[in-house]
C-alpha cells in the first residue's frame, strides 16, 4: 500500500473535504461511494415507475449493470439508454462533467 506523505503537510491549512476524498481514494472506497450515490439518485433520474421495475446492481469500469423486471422493461430502458446515461452523469458529477458512466447494460 502506498504511504501518505505527512511531512509535507505540517503547518499547512488544508481542505478537509479534499483530504477525505484523497484518503477514500487511497484506501479504495471512492468507487464504492459512487455505487451508493447511483442507488440514491436512480429514482430521481428515471422516475418512480421505472425505478420500481429496475435497480442498479453494479458499476464496473464505467459500465452500469441494471437489473430489470422483465424483457418489456429491458426494451424500454434500452431505448432510453443515452438519456439515462446523460442524466446520471449530470446528477452524479455536477462539478467536472467527466462522465462517470459510459455505458449501461440491462440484465
Amino acid at each position: 500500500m502506498k504511504r501518505i506523505d505527512t511531512k509535507s503537510r505540517y503547518n499547512k491549512a488544508i481542505c478537509l473535504k479534499d483530504e477525505l476524498d484523497s484518503f477514500m481514494k487511497h484506501i479504495g472506497l471512492d468507487e464504492k461511494l459512487q455505487d451508493l450515490k447511483i442507488l440514491e439518485v436512480w429514482e430521481e433520474c428515471v422516475g418512480s415507475v421505472i425505478a420500481k421495475n429496475s435497480i442498479p446492481v453494479e458499476l464496473r469500469k464505467s459500465k452500469l449493470m441494471v437489473s430489470v423486471e422483465n424483457p418489456v422493461w429491458r426494451y424500454e430502458l434500452a431505448s432510453r439508454k443515452e438519456e439515462i446515461i446523460s442524466r446520471l452523469n449530470v446528477i452524479l458529477d455536477r462539478k467536472n462533467k467527466k462522465g462517470i458512466i459510459k455505458d449501461i447494460v440491462f440484465i
